[in-house]
């Protein structure tokens, strides 16, 4: 287990599982900014992170991998739990993994919880999967869960986990179900898909899956940094559990008209008429809850899909041959 950084324990001390990642990253920025200590843990570490002075943990999120942080950096007031499957499609593929990397991971830093004298904030990264597939209505935490993907099922199994923790033993918890999160370095999902695919070859239609009337409700990476650091920064006396969006949707087919214009180039879009199972008509959240900490999200939809098509069209070369 390799580790790389240096020991300050003047300031709160943050722990990140999967922080190399794309939401991990931007997290570690934001609490680096907020000037905190950070220790980003799993495989693989951003070097825009490590450039700034946080510490990296390098290997499997075991808890011994913890331990090893803890004994050289300090105890942690907050572990970040953003590691864990990321993709709906994979989860079919391979469910044993994604469960083993969802679940597994979350079960090895609760391990790591019970070990330290010290309570730590735990925030857990979940997702609006756990919701399954809903009307096109603003859905508030306390809805009903029916997950109907592997990657949802595994998303609330680790909330019950985190949930349990609170109540068996007091331990601090919080959840945070991302809804759809995009932002410059996003090399997945939709919007990598769109740019990828028109950037080749402008003038072939664009073939998408769906109807069109798909919806989403978008929230850049920079912002749910920022909510992240806020949640964390909450005193907790029970598991607090939040939707972290925007409260208003897009339909994929205005998205797709929106990114493909801010690239400069008039694509004709063709919608193929199936759906991909596991994957909701409609995903919109109701947001009061995070309003009432006094979130609000800084970059809007317009202008964070103009800055990611700007920063594909800047890296489109190197992208693609990575």
């Amino acid at each position: 287990m390799p580790i790389i950084g240096k020991n300050n324990k003047s300031v709160p001390h943050v722990m990140i599982a999967g922080g190399g990642g794309f939401l991990g990253s931007y997290t570690a920025l934001a609490f680096l900014a907020a000037n905190w200590r950070v220790t980003t843990l799993g495989l693989g570490s951003a070097p825009n992170v490590m450039a700034l002075g946080a510490n990296h943990c390098e290997g499997l999120l075991h808890r011994d991998l913890f331990v090893s942080a803890a004994d050289n950096y300090g105890n942690p007031d907050v572990i970040i739990h953003a590691a864990g499957g990321a993709s709906v499609g994979q989860s079919w593929i391979d469910q044993e993994g994604d469960f083993e990397f969802t679940v597994g991971s979350t079960l090895e830093i609760l391990e790591f919880t019970r070990l330290l004298n010290s309570k730590p904030h735990l925030v857990l990264v979940s997702s609006a999967a756990v919701y399954g597939n809903i009307d096109d209505k603003p859905l508030t935490e306390s809805h009903t869960c029916e997950p109907v993907s592997p990657y949802g099922l595994h998303k609330l199994i680790c909330e019950e986990l985190v949930c349990g923790e609170t109540r068996m033993r007091s331990l601090p918890t919080s959840i945070v179900r991302f809804f759809s999160l995009y932002g410059d370095g996003l090399r997945k999902q939709l919007l990598w898909d769109i740019m990828n695919r028109v950037s080749a070859d402008p003038e072939k239609v664009l073939e998408l899956w769906g109807d069109g009337d798909e919806s989403r409700d978008f929230l850049h990476i920079e912002d749910a940094a920022k909510l992240l650091l806020l949640v964390s920064q909450q005193e907790v006396s029970e598991a607090s559990i939040y939707n972290g969006a925007t409260g208003e949707n897009i339909s994929v087919n205005n998205l797709a008209k929106h990114l493909i214009n801010a690239g400069g180039w008039s694509t004709e879009i063709n919608f193929n008429g199936k759906s991909r199972i596991g994957d909701p008509k409609h995903l919109r959240a109701n947001v009061q809850k995070i309003n009432t900490l006094g979130f609000k999200p800084e970059i809007s939809l317009k202008r964070g899909i103009k800055q990611y098509a700007d920063w594909f069209k800047h890296n489109v070369k190197r992208l693609q041959n990575d």
